[in-house]
Protein backbone atom coordinates (compact mmCIF):
# COMPACT_ATOMS: atom_id res chain seq x y z
CA UNK A 1 0.00 0.00 0.00
CA UNK A 2 1.00 3.52 -0.74
CA UNK A 3 -0.32 6.48 1.29
CA UNK A 4 0.87 10.25 -0.36
CA UNK A 5 0.25 13.42 0.58
CA UNK A 6 0.01 16.17 -2.16
CA UNK A 7 -0.25 19.46 -0.68
CA UNK A 8 -2.40 21.46 -3.49
CA UNK A 9 -2.66 24.69 -0.81
CA UNK A 10 -1.04 25.50 2.52
CA UNK A 11 -2.06 29.17 2.97
CA UNK A 12 -5.36 30.85 3.90
CA UNK A 13 -6.41 33.91 2.30
CA UNK A 14 -4.39 36.38 4.08
CA UNK A 15 -0.98 34.33 3.35
CA UNK A 16 2.29 35.16 1.49
CA UNK A 17 1.99 35.10 -2.64
CA UNK A 18 3.82 31.32 -2.81
CA UNK A 19 0.21 30.03 -1.18
CA UNK A 20 -2.71 28.76 -2.42
CA UNK A 21 -5.76 28.41 -0.48
CA UNK A 22 -6.22 25.61 1.34
CA UNK A 23 -6.49 22.17 0.21
CA UNK A 24 -4.65 18.41 0.70
CA UNK A 25 -4.95 15.36 -1.37
CA UNK A 26 -4.33 12.24 0.28
CA UNK A 27 -3.95 9.22 -2.27
CA UNK A 28 -3.87 5.80 -0.95
CA UNK A 29 -2.97 3.44 -4.02
CA UNK A 30 -4.94 4.95 -6.63
CA UNK A 31 -7.67 6.39 -4.66
CA UNK A 32 -7.64 10.03 -4.07
CA UNK A 33 -9.53 12.10 -1.47
CA UNK A 34 -9.34 16.02 -1.18
CA UNK A 35 -9.27 17.65 2.53
CA UNK A 36 -11.13 21.30 1.31
CA UNK A 37 -10.87 22.67 -1.54
CA UNK A 38 -9.62 26.32 -1.34
CA UNK A 39 -9.66 29.40 -4.24
CA UNK A 40 -7.12 28.39 -6.69
CA UNK A 41 -5.90 25.01 -5.23
CA UNK A 42 -7.50 23.27 -8.87
CA UNK A 43 -4.42 24.74 -10.94
CA UNK A 44 -2.36 22.83 -8.46
CA UNK A 45 -4.13 20.03 -8.46
CA UNK A 46 -3.09 19.97 -12.20
CA UNK A 47 0.24 20.80 -11.90
CA UNK A 48 0.65 18.12 -9.54
CA UNK A 49 -0.09 15.71 -12.21
CA UNK A 50 -2.90 13.41 -9.62
CA UNK A 51 -5.73 11.86 -12.13
CA UNK A 52 -8.89 13.87 -11.18
CA UNK A 53 -10.63 10.81 -12.52
CA UNK A 54 -9.52 8.88 -9.04
CA UNK A 55 -11.22 11.24 -6.58
CA UNK A 56 -13.26 9.66 -4.68
CA UNK A 57 -14.87 12.17 -2.18
CA UNK A 58 -14.12 15.70 -0.81
CA UNK A 59 -14.70 16.51 2.43
CA UNK A 60 -15.07 20.28 3.37
CA UNK A 61 -14.19 21.36 7.00
CA UNK A 62 -16.00 24.90 7.16
CA UNK A 63 -17.68 27.56 4.97
CA UNK A 64 -14.75 30.16 4.35
CA UNK A 65 -13.74 30.77 0.32
CA UNK A 66 -10.55 29.98 1.35
CA UNK A 67 -11.68 26.07 1.89
CA UNK A 68 -14.28 25.68 -0.47
CA UNK A 69 -14.36 28.36 -3.65
CA UNK A 70 -12.92 25.73 -5.80
CA UNK A 71 -15.62 22.69 -5.89
CA UNK A 72 -17.37 24.45 -9.04
CA UNK A 73 -14.19 24.46 -10.35
CA UNK A 74 -13.44 20.60 -9.84
CA UNK A 75 -16.77 19.46 -10.92
CA UNK A 76 -17.31 21.22 -14.38
CA UNK A 77 -13.58 19.83 -14.82
CA UNK A 78 -14.55 16.77 -14.06
CA UNK A 79 -17.14 16.21 -16.22
CA UNK A 80 -15.19 17.95 -19.63
CA UNK A 81 -12.65 14.73 -18.26
CA UNK A 82 -15.31 12.42 -18.70
CA UNK A 83 -15.84 11.20 -14.57
CA UNK A 84 -17.87 8.36 -14.44
CA UNK A 85 -18.38 7.52 -10.84
CA UNK A 86 -20.29 9.24 -8.32
CA UNK A 87 -18.29 12.10 -6.60
CA UNK A 88 -19.05 11.97 -2.67
CA UNK A 89 -19.26 15.96 -1.49
CA UNK A 90 -19.02 15.69 3.01
CA UNK A 91 -19.85 18.55 4.82
CA UNK A 92 -21.20 19.94 7.59
CA UNK A 93 -25.10 20.48 7.71
CA UNK A 94 -25.08 23.97 8.36
CA UNK A 95 -23.07 24.88 5.00
CA UNK A 96 -25.79 23.18 3.27
CA UNK A 97 -27.47 26.14 1.16
CA UNK A 98 -23.80 27.49 0.44
CA UNK A 99 -22.63 23.91 -1.16
CA UNK A 100 -26.08 23.96 -3.18
CA UNK A 101 -24.83 27.66 -4.15
CA UNK A 102 -22.05 26.73 -5.27
CA UNK A 103 -23.21 23.31 -7.21
CA UNK A 104 -25.10 25.81 -9.13
CA UNK A 105 -22.03 27.58 -10.76
CA UNK A 106 -21.49 25.08 -12.82
CA UNK A 107 -23.66 24.66 -15.63
CA UNK A 108 -25.10 21.20 -17.49
CA UNK A 109 -24.08 19.84 -14.52
CA UNK A 110 -22.81 16.23 -15.79
CA UNK A 111 -21.66 13.88 -13.67
CA UNK A 112 -23.38 12.76 -10.38
CA UNK A 113 -22.72 13.51 -7.29
CA UNK A 114 -23.75 12.75 -3.59
CA UNK A 115 -23.93 14.96 -1.07
CA UNK A 116 -23.39 13.82 2.71
CA UNK A 117 -24.15 16.33 5.34
CA UNK A 118 -22.90 15.96 8.43
CA UNK A 119 -24.68 17.13 12.19
CA UNK A 120 -21.62 17.80 13.70
CA UNK A 121 -21.31 15.47 17.01
CA UNK A 122 -17.85 14.12 17.80
CA UNK A 123 -16.98 11.30 16.33
CA UNK A 124 -19.94 10.87 14.10
CA UNK A 125 -18.92 8.75 10.94
CA UNK A 126 -18.71 10.90 7.95
CA UNK A 127 -17.11 8.42 5.45
CA UNK A 128 -16.04 4.58 4.65
CA UNK A 129 -14.87 2.68 1.93
CA UNK A 130 -12.21 -0.21 1.13
CA UNK A 131 -8.82 2.09 1.56
CA UNK A 132 -10.26 5.06 4.21
CA UNK A 133 -12.55 5.52 7.25
CA UNK A 134 -13.29 9.19 8.40
CA UNK A 135 -15.20 10.34 11.50
CA UNK A 136 -15.58 14.19 12.13
CA UNK A 137 -15.20 16.90 15.23
CA UNK A 138 -15.82 20.01 16.02
CA UNK A 139 -13.27 22.74 15.66
CA UNK A 140 -12.63 25.67 17.65
CA UNK A 141 -13.43 28.51 14.59
CA UNK A 142 -14.81 31.42 14.49
CA UNK A 143 -17.69 30.19 12.15
CA UNK A 144 -18.53 26.57 12.91
CA UNK A 145 -15.99 24.24 11.86
CA UNK A 146 -15.51 20.52 11.54
CA UNK A 147 -11.97 18.44 11.87
CA UNK A 148 -11.48 15.25 10.21
CA UNK A 149 -9.83 12.01 11.20
CA UNK A 150 -8.59 9.46 8.68
CA UNK A 151 -7.97 6.05 9.19
CA UNK A 152 -6.43 4.61 6.61
CA UNK A 153 -7.29 0.73 7.00
CA UNK A 154 -5.51 -1.15 9.92
CA UNK A 155 -2.06 1.20 8.83
CA UNK A 156 -1.88 4.14 9.85
CA UNK A 157 -4.21 7.60 11.38
CA UNK A 158 -4.40 11.09 10.28
CA UNK A 159 -5.68 14.41 11.76
CA UNK A 160 -6.76 17.18 10.44
CA UNK A 161 -7.42 20.31 11.83
CA UNK A 162 -8.50 22.76 9.38
CA UNK A 163 -9.50 26.05 10.78
CA UNK A 164 -8.90 25.83 14.76
CA UNK A 165 -7.93 27.41 17.76
CA UNK A 166 -6.68 25.00 20.73
CA UNK A 167 -9.44 22.96 22.08
CA UNK A 168 -10.28 19.55 24.36
CA UNK A 169 -11.78 17.30 21.55
CA UNK A 170 -8.90 18.21 19.41
CA UNK A 171 -6.37 17.51 22.04
CA UNK A 172 -8.20 14.35 22.61
CA UNK A 173 -8.26 13.23 19.09
CA UNK A 174 -4.47 13.99 18.58
CA UNK A 175 -3.15 11.46 21.05
CA UNK A 176 -4.82 8.77 18.64
CA UNK A 177 -3.14 9.67 15.42
CA UNK A 178 0.24 9.34 14.13
CA UNK A 179 0.27 11.78 11.65
CA UNK A 180 -0.95 15.67 12.45
CA UNK A 181 -1.99 18.40 9.84
CA UNK A 182 -1.99 21.42 12.34
CA UNK A 183 -3.50 24.96 11.53
CA UNK A 184 -0.60 26.80 11.73
CA UNK A 185 -1.41 30.22 11.14
CA UNK A 186 0.33 32.48 13.06
CA UNK A 187 3.86 32.73 14.89
CA UNK A 188 4.38 32.00 18.45
CA UNK A 189 4.15 35.02 20.36
CA UNK A 190 0.64 35.84 18.64
CA UNK A 191 -1.41 33.43 20.73
CA UNK A 192 -4.15 35.78 21.56
CA UNK A 193 -4.86 37.01 17.74
CA UNK A 194 -4.58 33.92 16.61
CA UNK A 195 -7.07 31.97 19.34
CA UNK A 196 -9.37 35.30 18.93
CA UNK A 197 -9.67 34.97 15.08
CA UNK A 198 -10.08 30.71 16.08
CA UNK A 199 -6.61 29.97 14.64
CA UNK A 200 -3.73 28.44 16.08
CA UNK A 201 0.08 29.46 16.22
CA UNK A 202 3.21 27.18 15.57
CA UNK A 203 4.19 26.95 19.58
CA UNK A 204 0.60 25.60 19.49
CA UNK A 205 1.06 22.81 17.15
CA UNK A 206 4.38 21.77 18.51
CA UNK A 207 2.89 21.71 22.00
CA UNK A 208 0.09 19.51 21.09
CA UNK A 209 2.23 17.03 19.17
CA UNK A 210 5.01 16.64 22.31
CA UNK A 211 1.61 15.97 24.39
CA UNK A 212 0.19 13.52 22.13
CA UNK A 213 3.70 12.00 20.84
CA UNK A 214 2.16 12.05 17.39
CA UNK A 215 4.73 10.85 14.65
CA UNK A 216 4.58 13.49 12.34
CA UNK A 217 3.74 17.05 12.52
CA UNK A 218 2.84 18.76 9.50
CA UNK A 219 2.04 22.69 9.91
CA UNK A 220 -0.54 24.21 7.05
CA UNK A 221 -2.66 27.37 6.56
CA UNK A 222 0.67 29.31 7.43
CA UNK A 223 -0.88 32.85 7.11
CA UNK A 224 3.00 34.33 6.88
CA UNK A 225 6.86 34.29 5.31
CA UNK A 226 8.57 31.25 7.37
CA UNK A 227 11.91 30.67 7.21
CA UNK A 228 12.06 27.50 8.80
CA UNK A 229 13.53 24.64 6.87
CA UNK A 230 11.25 22.11 5.23
CA UNK A 231 11.72 19.21 7.97
CA UNK A 232 13.53 18.93 11.20
CA UNK A 233 12.66 16.82 14.31
CA UNK A 234 11.88 18.14 17.83
CA UNK A 235 12.48 15.48 20.24
CA UNK A 236 11.06 11.96 18.19
CA UNK A 237 8.83 14.16 16.06
CA UNK A 238 9.33 14.75 12.31
CA UNK A 239 8.16 18.33 11.72
CA UNK A 240 7.20 19.44 8.32
CA UNK A 241 6.19 22.87 6.32
CA UNK A 242 5.32 22.05 3.13
CA UNK A 243 5.24 24.46 0.55
CA UNK A 244 1.93 24.08 -2.34
CA UNK A 245 3.05 20.93 -4.61
CA UNK A 246 5.19 19.61 -2.01
CA UNK A 247 4.96 15.80 -1.81
CA UNK A 248 5.26 14.02 2.17
CA UNK A 249 5.10 10.05 1.60
CA UNK A 250 3.40 8.59 4.86
CA UNK A 251 4.16 4.87 3.51
CA UNK A 252 5.26 3.37 0.39
CA UNK A 253 5.09 -0.60 0.89
CA UNK A 254 6.25 -2.49 -2.04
Amino acid sequence: MSVHLYFLGTGGWVAPASRTCMSIALKVDENIYLFDVGEGSFKNFQKSKLNPLNIKAVFITHIHGDHILSLPTYIANLAVFGYSKVLKIISPEWIKETIRSLLKLTTNLKIKIDLKYLSGYNGELAYDDEKIKVWSYRAKHVSEALMYKVSVKNKLTILYTGDTSPNSVLETEAGKVDVLIHDASFMQGFEKLAHNTGHSTISDAIKLALKAKVRKLILTHVGFILNLPKTFKIDNISVYVPKDLDVITLMDEK
